[in-house]
């Protein structure tokens, strides 16, 4: 018959076999991600993804960020934007927050896009045209090589109402070969907006909620064009 003081070892090893198991049960051997991380949102990244690149009109200012067209052409494909434009921007000029399009394209640069638009804009129409093209050449450069699969759309500048000087046309040039030589598209969709003032706001500039649909669909038609 097992002793006092074997009995006790017996109790005190089975005791520690049933708090082991119970320990095991209750922490599973890997961790599984909670219900709202990324990480068991598959849906989301499923959608192609889209960045945007540009100005005050890329931004929306004036409208509800739905309302801008990069959200609007996004929209009509189905893709999941992430705007990063800023008001007064430019590849030289910087915006309200001293950035140019540089610090837009570094913010991109550690996404995953599958398409880059980029706008021209009447807010590099001032700066000297060599320093506009030797950035545009760069940041075209640059998203190519980091993203050799994306497919880049650059378009023309969005312009008011009124005649756009002559120097927008430069501008839109040096944008264009920088995008065709990263391989991408360059849409030139006019002025859709010129000789009609009811699509633009009281400043002259920025489009209205109707003018962001104007251009957005000068953008479609031009891209449709462009895949047939």
């Amino acid at each position: 018959m097992p002793t006092r003081s074997r009995l006790i070892a017996l109790l005190a090893v089975a005791t520690a076999a049933i708090a082991l198991a119970g320990c095991s049960a209750a922490v599973p051997a890997r961790p599984v991600a909670a219900a709202d991380t990324p990480a068991a949102a598959p849906a989301d990244r499923a959608k192609p993804q889209v960045v945007a690149i540009g100005d005050s009109i890329a931004f929306g200012k004036g409208v509800r960020p739905d309302e801008a067209w990069p959200a609007l052409v996004a929209a009509q494909h189905g893709w999941t934007l992430t705007n990063l434009a800023v008001s007064g921007s430019g590849f030289v000029k910087p915006g309200w927050n001293g950035d140019t399009y540089g610090e837009q394209v570094d913010t991109a640069l550690g996404l995953h896009p599958d398409y880059i638009l980029i706008a021209a804009t009447r807010n590099d129409r001032e700066q000297d045209p060599a320093r506009v093209a030797s950035s545009a050449d760069e940041l075209l450069g640059e998203l190519h090589d980091t993203f050799p699969r994306a497919r880049i759309i650059g378009i023309t500048t969005v312009w008011g109402a009124d005649k756009p000087p002559a120097t927008v046309a430069t501008v839109n040039g040096i944008v264009q070969k920088a995008v065709t030589d990263a391989g991408g598209t360059f849409l030139d969709i006019g002025y859709p907006l010129a000789g009609h003032p009811e699509l633009v706001q009281a400043d002259g500039i920025h489009p209205n909620a109707a003018g962001e649909r104007a251009v957005a669909k000068a953008i479609e038609d031009r891209l449709l064009a462009a895949q047939t």
